[in-house]
């Protein structure tokens, strides 16, 4: 046999096995198709469990504070004005109970945390109270007595101060002023009460009843006369603008005008003295 037709045998033995394997392939892959829809549950579950092992894993989000965040703002601010309100009504210490039945919901740990942390209240631990911390710790007659002696200026204290988680100052400052027991400035408007001062009684003084007589016996002019009978004495009044008031000058005289004074010439060239003439000779 000659090497071409070796050849060409060996080309078509190739050819016919590379088309059985092509025939191989296809049957195995319509066998997989027919197989793969019938497959046992437990099959199919190792799958799915295979596809879940293999997914990325998602990270896990964490906060730093509750999702739900809306008591954390404005309402949050909102009960801790009424919490206050109602300890200034109160004026005794309340428990976190009795300021949630009043506020009418649960105490909860983010509420409780902001109202210990609150400038205008004081949380007793021991008793585990709150209480309203007014601008001065005054809430009876006896302690704005033991304040005002206590006061090394005399700036008075303001009633509006006072007024700040004590409900009956008013009444208080009202009865003792009637006793005498501090000084009062009040209101022209509605004559509320405005400033109050302790009343040093040691410093009241007696003054005799004779003395008391004559000064009453001065007579004292009308409001019209008075300027008049000022001026007679010899005195200014208050009530008339200076500078209607004429001065009168020194001698009863005024001045006149200053005469104009000669003033006198240097000669300095004194060489020429016998031709030149001295100037008081020119100006007569």
């Amino acid at each position: 046999m000659s090497l071409d037709k070796q050849a060409a045998a060996f080309t078509k033995s190739v050819q016919a096995q590379a088309g059985l394997t092509g025939q191989r392939r296809t049957v195995a892959n319509s066998a997989a198709a027919v197989i793969l829809p019938t497959a046992p549950a437990s099959i199919q579950q190792k799958r799915k469990r295979i596809v879940e092992r293999t997914k990325p894993s998602v990270p896990t989000i964490v906060y730093s504070q509750p999702t739900d965040t809306a008591l954390m703002g404005q309402h949050m601010m909102t009960l801790v004005h009424h919490t206050i309100t109602y300890l200034k009504f109160k004026e005794v210490p309340q428990t976190p109970a009795q300021i949630a039945s009043y506020l009418s919901i649960p105490m909860t740990p983010d509420l409780l945390f902001v109202l210990k942390e609150n400038e205008r209240l004081t949380w007793n631990p021991v008793s585990e109270t709150f209480d309203y911390k007014p601008i001065h710790n005054i809430r009876s007659a006896q302690a704005l007595l033991a304040h005002l002696q206590q006061q090394t200026t005399a700036q008075g204290l303001q009633v509006k101060e006072l007024k700040d988680g004590w409900a009956g100052a008013v009444e208080t400052i009202a009865d003792l002023e009637e006793h005498n027991d501090i000084l009062v400035t009040r209101t022209k408007k509605d004559n509320q009460p405005r400033m109050v001062w302790i009343n040093d009684k040691s410093l009241d003084i007696e003054v005799e009843d004779e003395f008391k007589a004559i000064w009453h016996k001065i007579p004292i002019p009308p409001a019209a006369e008075l300027p008049g009978e000022l001026e007679k004495a010899g005195l200014k009044p208050t009530s008339v603008d200076p500078s209607t008031v004429k001065k009168e000058s020194k001698g009863g005289q005024q001045k006149g005008r200053k005469k104009a004074q000669n003033r006198r010439v240097k000669v300095s060239n004194t060489h020429m003295t016998g031709i030149l003439k001295d100037s008081k000779d020119l100006k007569r």
